[in-house]
């Protein structure tokens, strides 16, 4: 009767550890963090450049940052490009001191408004102070990749033109040819991509577009894991599901609706689960100063299904 009862107690164990194992999130299968895009931390002390808050941007950092740190489980943060207005050095160092409040590890992908070509502020130099004051960025290159857990690859990529001044991206040949290498690598990956400028842009702007963005789409197209595009620029909230691919473009903070995202992504079977939550700020004094400023801004907030989703891909 004991050697019964013995049995029971581990057939029943078994079963318990098998449902927690195969139907419940697990936290090491699990990936959850914060899309934060298009901060334009600035130095000015006036709002006289249009829709942006610049001279708050600090405050609303600040509050997304606190709000951030009240998450638990946040694997990281990435910054898809535009952290600064202007890519002056001492703005640069101020976002990077604000950013390390964080109490997650985070990351960046460069935009339009970070670097410059002509004065101190070049790619490599904003690489340079990056490493400089964030510990968790080890990278020499302005694209890079790691892996955050088992199961899933991040790739960030750097659509900023390495000559004049434009809002238009381009991927350099020298990076789509390791972009395809990465791909190859990671085919039993759940791939995440950060960059600035969409591949799938949230409305038609020709003058904000990657320019070669069919020959990014080429190679994305050679593939048919999940693979997720994470994107600012255009500071609007949109998510489209094409294939495999789920495009997720992201509002600014600086302007409205003032927002970041928080996606959390669970493997089930041969099902991932995406989830989005759509996180505003708590400064409603400027977040409606900024709606007034952009004339309702409904084009950037984005429909509902645009902000919090629940999206699910097959393997």
């Amino acid at each position: 009767m004991k050697n019964v009862f013995k049995d029971f107690l581990l057939m029943l164990f078994v079963m318990v550890v098998m449902f927690f194992v195969t139907e419940q999130p697990s936290f090491s299968r699990a990936l959850k963090f914060v899309h934060l895009s298009d901060i334009h931390y600035s130095l000015v002390t006036d709002d006289s450049s249009g829709y942006k808050l610049l001279s708050n941007t600090r405050p609303l950092l600040q509050d997304a940052i606190c709000q951030i740190n009240n998450q638990k489980n946040v694997d990281f943060v990435m910054i898809t490009g535009d952290g600064i207005d202007r890519p002056q050095k001492e703005a640069l160092i101020k976002l990077t001191q604000e950013l390390n409040t964080l109490d997650y590890p985070w990351y960046f992908a460069l935009g339009n408004h970070d670097t410059t070509t002509s004065g101190y502020l070049t790619k490599s130099n904003f690489i340079k102070i990056l490493k400089e004051n964030n510990p968790n960025y080890k990278f020499d290159s302005s694209y890079y990749t790691f892996k955050p857990k088992k199961g899933y690859r991040v790739i960030v990529l750097d659509g900023a033109k390495n000559k004049g001044i434009s809002s238009n991206g381009v991927i350099t040949q020298e990076e789509l040819i390791w972009l395809d290498n990465i791909l190859d690598k990671s085919k039993n990956d759940i791939v995440l991509i950060f960059l600035h400028f969409p591949v799938l842009p949230p409305y038609e702007e020709k003058r904000h577009e990657i320019i070669n963005v069919k020959e990014v789409k080429n190679i994305l197209n050679k593939y048919k894991m999940p693979i997720a595009i994470f994107t600012g620029h255009y500071h609007a909230a949109k998510i489209t599901k094409r294939g495999n691919i789920l495009h997720v473009s992201s509002s600014s903070l600086a302007g409205y609706p003032n927002a970041f995202r928080i996606i959390q992504i669970e493997k089930k079977h041969n099902k991932i689960i995406f989830k989005f939550e759509f996180i505003e700020t708590n400064l409603k004094d400027l977040q409606a100063k900024t709606k007034i400023l952009t004339l309702g801004g409904a084009k950037f907030r984005g429909k509902p299904q645009d902000r919090d989703n629940v999206i699910i891909m097959e393997k």
